[in-house]
């Protein structure tokens, strides 16, 4: 009962944080490093009881989308990733206009494994309404996910986006050195693959040579026995 608790309470300061101007922060760059192995996943949930009267356009009671929403983060927490989805789902259907039920459906998605749909929740969401704060970190997901798939140009692209909307849009918070440091980091690692490249060629090279030398050799001992 107590676990539960705890996750209830956990997905109700999620929703409180959503729904302000500002976002928690993006996470530290190192983040586009796949993500550890999940626990074994728990009991789903039971619903999560309202705080407040239901009132469909959320002012004076919880509306059934952020209820779908903070059950969808519950199952989240207690690592029922199905269930999450679901329920992200489900608020998506609610009312298709908000950002944050896509935003929290791609990090449900590519927790699951799926980097496709992942993709797709978050690049649908940049078209729906939300803070420029949540704006940002559907960026920041998409510039982190490029990199997962190892699209570096896509990837460097998707960075510099997320900068230039910082810049545009400081209320936003975030991080605009993270953007800079991580096309950096790309650069580097597109420059490393290119010399490996050239190195890996010249090795194929001189081994084809050398066979060949060694294939000339035979034919020259048979003729001479």
């Amino acid at each position: 009962m107590q676990d539960r608790s705890l996750a209830v309470i956990a997905s109700f300061a999620f929703a409180v944080a959503a729904a302000a101007p500002a976002v928690a922060q993006q996470p530290a760059p190192d983040a586009a490093a796949p993500p550890a192995a999940a626990a074994p996943p728990a009991a789903a949930p039971a619903a999560v009881a309202p705080t407040s009267p239901r009132d469909p356009e959320g002012r004076s009671g919880i509306s059934p989308y952020m209820e779908q929403i903070l059950r969808g983060q519950a199952s989240f927490v207690a690592r029922d990733i199905p269930g999450a989805i679901a329920a992200f789902q489900e608020a998506i259907k609610l009312d298709p206009t908000k950002m944050l039920g896509f935003y929290r459906l791609g990090e449900a998605m590519l927790e699951s494994g799926n980097q496709a749909e992942a993709e797709t929740a978050w690049t649908t969401a940049l078209g729906k309404k939300g803070t420029e704060a949540l704006h940002a970190k559907v960026l920041f997901c998409l510039a982190d996910l490029r990199e997962r798939q190892k699209n570096w140009q896509g990837a460097r692209d998707a960075w510099g986006t997320y900068g230039a909307f910082l810049t545009s849009n400081p209320k936003a918070g975030g991080y605009p050195a993270t953007a800079a440091e991580r096309q950096k980091q790309i650069d580097r690692r597109v420059k490393d693959e290119k010399d490996y490249a050239a190195v890996k060629e010249r090795i194929v090279q001189r081994e084809a040579e050398r066979q060949k030398e060694a294939e000339e050799n035979a034919k020259k001992d048979k003729l001479n026995r």
